[in-house]
């Protein structure tokens, strides 16, 4: 039976360009995977760079003659949060993996970049937050950097 259905959503990638400065962030482009929407581009993972968004959202954007985003903005907000974790000692990264297996069992998912020791989290919305911080606190400040560039959660 062949789906003759328009609403068909077809996975697809975007291109951010990123303002690198001092070396960080590591590339000047994220592709993010994203769905393709009637009414813009649904985030499918957790981006690593691109602040603001979260896994659900879906946007609108405008792209340069490469097709790279170069402005978005949201046509919906998800309820989901991001979390961003860079390792500071790369000696102490395998602390990391055990607040990483927390996290997963909490489902939560990551992306990675693990030659930087860097994480992107998607904390689903009905995930407590309370139960992520227990999670985070188990990593040493003074070896790990923690930010929320899109905390959607409520508190």
């Amino acid at each position: 039976m062949i789906n003759s259905d328009k609403s068909i959503k077809k996975s697809s990638s975007l291109a951010f360009s990123l303002n690198v400065e001092d070396g960080w962030p590591p590339v000047a482009i994220e592709n993010i995977p994203c769905t393709k929407m009637d009414s813009g581009f649904k985030i499918d993972i957790p981006p690593l760079f691109v602040n603001g968004l979260s896994v659900g959202d879906i946007i609108s954007v405008e792209l340069d003659s490469l097709n790279n985003v170069t402005s978005w903005e949201h046509i919906f907000q998800s309820k989901r949060t991001t979390i961003w974790i860079l390792g500071l000692n790369i000696n102490k990264q395998k602390s990391i993996f055990n607040v990483l297996i927390e996290l997963n069992k909490l489902n939560c998912h990551t992306v990675s970049l693990k030659e930087y020791n860097y994480f992107s989290v998607d904390v689903p919305n009905d995930c407590s937050i309370d139960l992520i911080d227990t999670c985070l606190s188990e990593l040493n400040q003074d070896f790990f950097s923690i930010v929320y560039p899109s905390f959607r959660h409520d508190e």
